[in-house]
């Protein structure tokens, strides 16, 4: 695809995006065209007015009239304008929010992860700067030709000649919008990358932290992040040195435009220009006030320029990550029945890995059974349990749930899923249990606290289980949080379980009383859990070990 094809593409979807909101963008824009109409009222009253008083009478009735009526009526438009845009800006980025969160979340196609630097972008600045744009440019576009032929014409109507010079201005002004345009996409997409750039570093080094303190790397670090953000703030500095480089050619052609008519009225009212009708104080008051009103959509207009080549340059990230899935992958409720799982001739194989992951894969997990994955990191064990649980396809082979059902492929939200971090949101104890079932009864999250060995904790915290949690679940221990984990996952009913390293970073005693709420929360269900733990290991019915890609059972084992 060449690049001016995939310019065309960007284009046309960034367009699209504008459906959810562009019934409220053109109330917006029809209420700033009544805007110009009623400003231009306005200022006939305060022609009107002033040319009383400089003639020395009293303001007219019907000239003040004007003056307050279309006042009030100009700021309602406004207020309206403003509101209907807003309204407009939200559900835009909201629908690109929801359709970022469907192919951020795991669906069955992606065989990658997205970057997590690039999708935090994408769904913060990225989104905002797509809303931005057709919050303010749909708007204008719509509106803009109507408010600048209404001037002009009440222009016309007043003083023709000055009309034409407004209307010779205005040739100058596309091709400099052109050149603002031109200017913004070159800054645009520099000021992406390093936006980009900074947001990776920062990521990682909050994952890595740890790491970075034991091998001392924290001055490097520290200045790897100093560069980042410098580079962003010269890419920004230059953004902005672009923008008003554009917009002061647009001003010294607006400000000679201005000039020229009020230098007409000036030598028209003095009686040394005689073109056109008879110059009066009123004619010649209201041209210059309306006159820099037919040029304030031209400065809207290339404002729009920089806000639509940054919203421009953000879509090949934001549409990169809307995969769009497939009907088989859309998360289903969970089975309560226990689950058979068989792997035939499974094979994973990343695009940028140089091997496969995992190869000719074949096993078979029995119902109600607890099976144990062993194997050194970055052997595959996440990525066999991602395989059984749904969240990824194979490169080739298949992946079979069998129940009393019937037989089909794994599907999304159908096995309850416990990773070694819990997600605690900011909330009660019960609101933390009950996330995934928030129509749970008392009755069921109270079997739920049971099954996970919460009753002593719950017994502690002041309010029970409306004990409030701070962000990242300030007050409870690694053990404890774990166990609202399992407690979550037996409210789910479901008949898989599959466990990613579950007892990791517990000590000995924790590790113990874990492993029995496990067993107590599991029975009669499925359970297929990876881990480097001897004492899990060991729990288990059945133990596979995975090396070099290949999945071997290493023996079976008797329940403790």
């Amino acid at each position: 695809m060449t690049t001016e094809q995939a310019t065309v593409e960007a284009r046309n979807w960034l367009a699209a995006t504008a459906a959810p909101g562009r019934q409220w963008l053109l109330l917006a824009a029809a209420c700033q065209a009544l805007d110009t109409a009623f400003t231009v009222v306005q200022w006939a009253g305060l022609a009107w007015v002033a040319r009383d008083v400089l003639d020395g009478s009293r303001p007219s009735l019907p000239g003040s009239g004007l003056l307050l009526g279309g006042g009030l009526l100009s700021a309602g438009a406004a207020w309206s304008t403003t509101r209907f845009q807003a309204a407009g800006r939200r559900r835009i980025a909201e629908a690109v929010r929801r359709r970022l969160v469907r192919g951020l979340l795991p669906r069955g196609r992606r065989q990658v992860d997205p970057d997590p630097a690039t999708a935090a972008i994408a769904t913060v600045e990225s989104t905002d700067d797509i809303a931005d744009f057709h919050a303010q440019a749909l708007p204008q576009r719509m509106s803009a030709p109507v408010s600048m032929a209404l001037i002009l014409a009440t222009t016309a109507m007043v003083q023709w000649p000055a009309a034409v010079i407004l209307l010779l201005a205005s040739l100058l002004i596309p091709l400099n919008l052109r050149l603002a345009g031109l200017f913004a996409k070159e800054g645009a997409d520099v000021r992406m990358a390093a936006s980009t750039r900074l947001a990776a570093v920062v990521l990682d080094s909050f994952r890595g932290m740890p790491t970075l303190r034991n091998l001392g790397a924290l001055a490097r670090r520290r200045t790897e992040l100093a560069g980042a953000a410098d580079d962003l703030n010269a890419t920004t500095l230059a953004v902005v040195r672009r923008a008003s480089l554009s917009g002061s050619v647009m001003e010294v052609v607006i400000t000679f435009s201005i000039a020229a008519n009020a230098t007409y009225v000036g030598l028209a009212l003095l009686g040394y220009v005689h073109v056109g009708v008879g110059m009066t104080l009123f004619r010649g008051l209201l041209v210059l006030l309306i006159c820099p009103m037919y040029f304030q959509p031209m400065r809207a207009m290339a404002a729009a320029f920089h806000s639509g080549e940054r919203a421009l340059s953000a879509v090949p990230a934001v549409s990169g990550l809307m995969v769009e899935p497939s009907a088989a992958a859309e998360s289903v409720p969970p089975s309560a029945e226990s689950v058979t799982v068989a792997l035939d001739n499974v094979r994973v194989h990343f695009p940028a890995a140089e091997k496969p992951t995992l190869q000719e894969v074949n096993l078979t997990i029995g119902p109600g059974t607890w099976t144990a994955v062993a194997g050194p990191s970055g052997a595959g064990k996440t990525t066999l349990l991602s395989l059984i649980a749904g969240v990824r396809p194979p490169t080739r082979g298949t992946v079979q749930w069998s129940t009393s059902s019937g037989t089909s492929s794994p599907r999304l939200g159908g096995c309850a899923w416990i990773g070694q971090q819990t997600v605690l949101l900011p909330g009660s104890v019960g609101d933390n249990i009950t996330v995934g079932r928030p129509d749970a009864s008392p009755t069921e999250i109270l079997q739920a606290v049971a099954a996970a060995g919460l009753g002593d904790v719950i017994a502690r915290l002041p309010q029970g289980l409306d004990t409030p949690l701070g962000e990242g679940g300030a007050g409870l221990s690694t053990g404890e949080a774990r166990r609202i984990a399992i407690a979550r996952a037996f409210l789910s009913e479901a008949g898989l379980w599959v466990l990613d390293e579950p007892t990791a970073h517990l000590d000995p005693d924790t590790e113990a009383q874990l492993i029995v709420a496990l067993r107590n929360a599991t029975r009669g269900r499925t359970v297929v859990v990876a881990t480097h733990s001897v004492a899990l290991a060991r729990s288990a019915d059945v133990l596979f070990a995975i090396d070099d890609g290949t999945v071997q059972q290493a023996r079976e084992a008797a329940r403790t």
